[in-house]
């Protein structure tokens, strides 16, 4: 039995790839080479022997062209199997409810996560709160940039947001924007008090993409039994 919810977690994500893998007859050699993971690494995550990176499960995900929901969602396929885990299709009149302490948590360092609606596969939008923990544009290799559109809300602490096309700007509690996220972008706190922000991504094109496309690439999974989401993950 798993002895935490973080090796629970592992467990689930390796059945997950080991389940797809050879529902499409892949051997661990191919998959490695379509995603770039190598099959010593893969073998140790179906085998629950390593706890991936958000980085390798982005990479395994957009490999396998598979939403990440796929990968770490609690939710399971009542018609899925071992050897063919099925995909859910689209249906009219879904619905789900993200509790406090429920989301899906990750953290790049210069932002922690929590993804809401996780269980609801290939979604048109993706929601996401962010506790944004970075203080200078510095701290960060690359930025963000992916297809579609993003809506950022403010709810505490006042953030100032850097796109490459236009000159930063700030944001307090309450306010917004909304911009063509294939700008590289990146947002940082001002002041003590970090910045805690509801964004929302829509990707308009037909193939919703992984969740992973819309965080930072450093991004990783962060165990739920850490504490409540964003008040638990700041720093000093």
């Amino acid at each position: 039995m798993p002895t935490s919810v973080e090796d629970g977690l592992n467990g689930s994500i390796g059945r997950r790839l080991k389940a797809i893998r050879k529902g499409r007859k892949l051997t661990l050699i191919k998959v490695a080479e379509l995603t770039g993971v190598s099959a010593s690494t893969l073998s140790k995550i179906e085998n629950a022997l390593v706890s991936p990176s958000f980085d390798i499960i982005k990479r395994i995900c957009d490999g396998l062209d598979i939403a990440i929901e796929d990968m770490v969602s609690d939710a399971e396929d009542p018609m899925a199997t071992p050897e063919a885990p099925a995909v859910p299709p689209a249906m009219h009149g879904r619905k789900t409810t993200t509790r406090l302490g429920e989301g899906s948590r990750f953290t790049s360092g210069t932002y922690d996560y929590v993804a809401h609606a996780t269980e609801l596969f290939r979604k048109g939008m993706v929601p996401l709160e962010i506790h944004v923990r970075a203080r200078s544009a510095d701290e960060f290799d690359h930025w963000s940039r992916h297809s579609g559109e993003e809506f950022v809300f403010v709810l505490s602490g006042e953030l100032e947001v850097h796109t490459d096309l236009y000159a930063p700007f700030r944001l307090k509690p309450g306010e917004s924007t909304y911009f063509d996220s294939a700008m590289a972008h990146i947002y940082l706190s001002v002041g003590d008090e970090d910045a805690r922000v509801l964004s929302i991504s829509y990707d308009p094109r037909q193939k919703p993409a992984p969740i992973s496309t819309y965080m930072h690439a450093t991004a990783r999974p962060v165990d739920p039994e850490d504490g409540a989401p964003t008040e638990a993950m700041s720093h000093n």
